[in-house]
């Protein structure tokens, strides 16, 4: 019998265990997982195949943690890419910080270091000017003559393809710097964003940059930020001006950070709009003093109007979501004589520590995490992880979350997410298949969105150091992509007890696309070397898409987009540069850049509206009392006149007890006793109330005692 594997991660010491589970009864086991693909995904060709920019023996992130080291040029500037990376070009010398320029042929140009007198560089990131097509960098680096991590900055006119001016770095955070009520404060891991400037004539540059120092109860990763920011013109870059800048820190999170009683561990992105708003995005981990799980919202938006000089607001939410499971699987057993704990299901954000965000239009924010299927106990599946996007609507101070892969079936009224063994109707059954030794197994999609098969890899911690899921921001059509790794084949082949013949063992890189600002995604586009030649002996790790999709034009009612891409391609798969090595021997690999032209879905009518502004077809305004015991008074709005609505109540395992339909405009309600659909009481406890109409879903919980 096939097994299948339960990972358990230990954030407080920043690892995972992997824990073999066995079902107790034999009469239907757990199957082997299996992939489901229900769409054809966007056709494409390679407008630019595979390219080499340079050797390095660097073998882990290249670019920015949180952000996107590739982005385009605009047309206006001659069109083409700008590229930064930190790099090693021997197997002993220092970590540097490199940048490259892609023309609008496709032409690579070779890789320039950006400054010859740092001691050691490393995480850069980088920005186009949109008005003089200037590209901007920053980056963290020993500087000669003091050994301390510096946040730099520097900007390069390009003239005809090449280095026009190479001005002198700038320091932009000269650690350690104080942060009261502490001085040893060390900010590295910089982000850089252009947006407006309140100054005529000027934008403003913004540089986020992470502690590594940390002083929590426990003294653990409690990453809190200082944001710089300065006023440019196109003229000042030109000559190369010194910035003035200016510097804020988020409250909430400098207390995090200063924690006596509990240790909250961030992971947010940093992102502006065109409005003068800055943000930061993500979500959070949260242990009390005894290392116990705090039960709190995980989701975070933090925002600052007023081009950084407002005040800081917190919006939060909860990315769980109750889920069910077959009967089968309860009780499991860790060992022979341990059983498993007796915690309910739910999805919920798990090792998504490298995810970016973007601004998508009209104040709301965009960024990508992995959903997993998770124990009150922080135990998950490793294999069961889907991929969504979390859009904030900063005016309405509301989560959305859309599924990007793998989506639930618009048929299925039963569940309120995609469930990996309920993925084809009747709704509510699990999926079965009879194997070759006559068993039942359950019939599993699974996904493995990693960068690595291996998860014992560094101390059993490979899924939070290679996660590196990332979005692209939207184009003027709309368009956009999300771009992550999956090793699944591989990983099932190691985990089968016997390999299956069908399954062919070699890492993916997957794109799914949307043509309308993240309402509707694609089916992922899959590159690897077995089904594309361009890849072939190509191993790619941390994949990452262009700032932008190129518009090309329509083909029917589809939109053509360019999506530039750079990747490492790691000649002995796996990090030699993590601690412990996933191999003894350093020998590197290449960085490449690669195009592709796709061809982006026409989603049905009804659907597709491209429009940032388009006001939600329904929501759920108000439940209250909340918590409830005999009448739950529940106010709805559907904006479209005549529009048929499904209102459905889920219990904490995700199990549909009571529904409602109907047709209706504007606003009304509905009220709820507790009971189900037979008219009996239901227990106490969390539910999830569902409102849905024209492919768009509102939720809300509440609470019955």
């Amino acid at each position: 019998m096939k097994k299948l594997f339960l990972l358990s991660l230990c954030l407080i010491i920043g690892l995972a265990f992997a824990i073999e589970i066995r079902p107790d009864s034999a009469l239907k086991p757990q199957s082997p997982p299996r992939t489901k693909q229900s769409l054809e995904a966007p056709e494409f060709i390679f407008s630019h195949a595979p390219d080499t920019l340079m050797t390095s023996y660097y073998d882990y992130v290249f670019g920015s943690y949180n952000s996107l080291p590739l982005r385009t040029i605009p047309d206006a500037a001659g069109g083409g890419y700008f590229l930064t990376l930190q790099a090693k070009t021997t197997q002993t010398g220092p970590r540097s910080v490199y940048h490259a320029y892609v023309d609008a042929a496709g032409a690579v140009s070779n890789c320039w270091k950006i400054s010859n007198t740092m001691l050691s560089e490393g995480y850069p990131d980088l920005a186009v000017d949109p008005q003089s097509g200037i590209p901007m960098y920053t980056w963290h680096a020993a500087v000669q003559g003091d050994n301390s991590m510096k946040v730099m900055f520097a900007c390069i006119p390009f003239l005809d393809g090449l280095p026009d001016l190479m001005f002198a770095p700038q320091i932009v955070i000269d650690n350690p710097v104080e942060v009261f009520p502490t001085n040893d404060n060390v900010f590295i891991w910089p982000q850089i964003q252009i947006g407006p400037s309140p100054n005529p004539e000027m934008r403003r540059v913004y540089i986020a940059a992470r502690n590594l120092i940390s002083h929590t109860v426990n003294g653990f990763s409690s990453e809190n930020m200082m944001i710089a920011y300065a006023d440019f013109n196109t003229s000042m870059l030109q000559m190369g001006e010194v910035l003035s800048w200016s510097y804020i820190t988020v409250p909430q999170l400098n207390q995090w950070n200063t924690d006596s009683q509990a240790w909250r561990r961030p992971f947010l992105a940093f992102n502006v709009d065109d409005s003068g708003n800055i943000y930061l995005a993500g979500y959070h981990t949260a242990y009390d003093a005894n290392d116990l799980i705090i039960d709190e919202h995980d989701m975070d938006i933090f925002i600052c109007p007023n081009y950084g000089e407002g005040s800081w607001t917190r919006v939060t939410d909860s990315s769980h979501f109750p889920t069910w499971y077959p009967e089968v699987y309860e009780p499991y057993a860790l060992t022979k004589d341990s059983p498993f704990p007796e915690d309910e299901l739910h999805w919920g954000i798990m090792n998504s520590g490298h995810l970016n965000a973007v601004s998508i239009g009209d104040g709301k924010i965009l960024f990508p995490a992995l959903f997993t299927v998770s124990t009150d106990s922080d135990a998950f599946y490793p294999d069961l992880h889907t991929v969504k996007a979390v859009i904030h609507d900063s005016a309405e101070e509301e989560f959305t979350i859309r599924e990007i892969y793998p989506q639930k079936d618009p048929d299925d009224d039963y569940n309120a997410v995609f469930t990996p063994w309920d993925w084809q109707a009747p709704w509510g059954e699990p999926e079965w298949v009879l194997g070759d030794d006559g068993e039942y197994y359950l019939d599993l999609v699974t996904l493995f969105p990693f960068a690595h098969w291996d998860a014992s890899l560094h101390n059993n911690a490979m899924v939070v150091h290679y996660n590196n899921l990332k979005v692209s921001e939207v184009n003027d059509q709309g368009m956009m992509v999300a771009v992550w790794q999956n090793a699944q084949r591989i990983w099932l082949l190691d985990k089968s007890a016997a390999q299956d013949p069908d399954l062919d063992g070699y890492p993916e890189i997957m794109i799914s696309v949307s043509p309308n600002r993240g309402k509707n995604w694609s089916e992922p586009i899959r590159l690897n070397g077995i089904d594309n030649p361009a890849l072939d002996g190509i191993t790619p790790m941390w994949v990452y898409p262009a700032d932008l999709v190129k518009y090309m034009g329509m083909q029917g009612d589809s939109k053509i987009g360019r999506l530039g891409l750079v990747f490492y391609d790691d000649y002995t798969w796996g990090a030699n540069a993590i601690s412990p090595p996933a191999h003894p021997v350093n020998d590197g690999g290449r960085v490449m850049f690669a195009e592709l032209q796709i061809i982006f879905p026409d989603f049905p009518s009804g659907t597709d509206d491209p429009s940032p502004s388009a006001p939600a077809a329904c929501k759920i305004k108000a439940a209250y009392p909340n918590p409830f015991k005999d009448r739950l008074n529940i106010s709805l709005q559907v904006k479209d006149a005549s529009q048929d609505y499904k209102f459905k109540i889920y219990n904490v395992k995700g199990q549909l007890v009571h529904s409602a339909t109907g047709t209706a405009k504007g606003n009304f309600e509905l009220n709820w006793d507790g009971r189900d659909a037979k008219g009996t009481r239901l227990p106490s406890g969390i539910y999830l109330l569902s409102l849905s109409t024209k492919g768009q879903q509102a939720m809300r919980k509440v609470i019955l005692y």
